[in-house]
């Protein structure tokens, strides 16, 4: 099975259905992690509903989502903390290879 990646997270299974049904229309084949808990008026107690899509088809989602506006180019940067801990991160392994 082809590995699901998380491309966006949506505190409304509303919002979640509409991106969902946007990239479905176009082809990518998504999923829902955590979308029963939050449609259970549990809304972000796992952190919202994560919209998963296939890692063969994950730079085709990005861009179809930059397209219809859903997100900014920006907002598939990297933070400067999860730059900072893969910098961590990355010394701590060349120290053990």
């Amino acid at each position: 099975m082809e590995e699901r990646i998380t491309v966006r997270t949506f505190s409304s299974s509303v919002d979640f259905e509409m991106v969902k049904a946007y990239l479905e229309s176009c082809g990518i084949e998504c999923f829902g992690k955590d979308e029963l808990t939050n449609r259970a008026y549990l809304a972000n107690v796992n952190g919202g509903v994560k919209l998963q899509v296939r890692a063969g088809q994950l730079d085709e989602a990005i861009q179809l989502l930059i397209e219809g506006g859903y997100i900014k180019p920006e907002d598939m940067e990297s933070s400067p903390e999860f730059r900072w801990a893969e910098k961590v991160i990355n010394k701590i392994k060349s120290i053990f290879q």
